[in-house]
């Protein structure tokens, strides 16, 4: 048996405002306002869940995830106290969620985020070993994934043509104040040879490593190693594409 830990909980990146006018409204009444309905989106996926509609489930705890760990940001803002086990929860409740659609690389990656910041670990270590271990493929085409946090995740997209690999870069950094204003972002492409594993991407005094990694344990991988100077590669303020990003669809 899969288990599902429910309690805490999300919103989408944008600006909040009241639903009888448009006036804009202070930082602090859309932090307020978005973290009451940390509960809500909780039980609201729950039932979803329970219903065997996980589509809208993961929905509400995608939602779930965003505001608990932005509200716990801004604690000093917000009456409603969050804590890491509630984020926890929601990163546990999203894994269960895609796992039920049969998409069981996102559901890692999701896991993998409780496991290494060792929150929760019993319930999401059980879940985690239910899914089928990663199956390393030659075509390296598809979606890899770097958690930026808030909920959201910095993406390579792989596209296989006749003889190489579009690559493209979405990155974002999610500030403090994220998910009512907006993250910051950053892009970049560039091509590989079907027969390499390693590409580069040059801009000016930007350099940004790209090498291809598989194995048994965690599937395909890309490692990223970012070099720049003043330039910042043209991203937005503290937007890097270093890290390891996981494999998580396929093209």
């Amino acid at each position: 048996m899969i288990k599902m830990i429910s309690s805490m909980t999300l919103c989408t990146i944008g600006l909040l405002v009241t639903p009888s006018s448009h006036a804009e409204i202070s930082f602090e009444q859309a932090l307020q306002q978005g973290c009451a309905k940390v509960k809500q989106y909780a039980s609201t996926g729950k039932k979803f869940y329970d219903q065997k509609q996980y589509k809208k489930a993961l929905a509400q705890f995608k939602n779930q995830a965003s505001w608990s760990q932005f509200c716990m940001m801004n604690t000093d803002e917000t009456s409603i106290q969050i804590t890491e086990r509630d984020v926890a929860i929601a990163y546990n409740n999203i894994g269960l969620s895609y796992a039920k659609m049969n998409q069981p690389m996102w559901a890692r990656a999701w896991y993998l985020l409780n496991i290494r910041n060792e929150v929760e670990p019993k319930s999401t270590r059980f879940n985690l070993k239910q899914l089928p271990m990663p199956k390393p493929s030659t075509d390296l085409s598809g979606l890899y994934v770097r958690y930026a946090g808030l909920g959201e995740w910095n993406h390579l997209t792989v596209k296989k043509n006749k003889t190489s690999y579009q690559i493209e870069f979405e990155g974002l950094y999610m500030g403090i104040r994220s998910l009512i204003y907006g993250p910051n972002m950053g892009k970049f492409d560039t091509t590989m040879p079907l027969s390499k594993n390693q590409t580069v991407y040059r801009d000016e005094d930007c350099l940004i490593d790209l090498n291809f990694k598989s194995d048994t344990t965690s599937g395909n991988s890309i490692k990223v190693t970012q070099h720049d100077g003043a330039s910042g590669c043209g991203f937005g303020h503290n937007v890097y594409a270093d890290g390891v990003y996981l494999k998580v669809e396929s093209k």
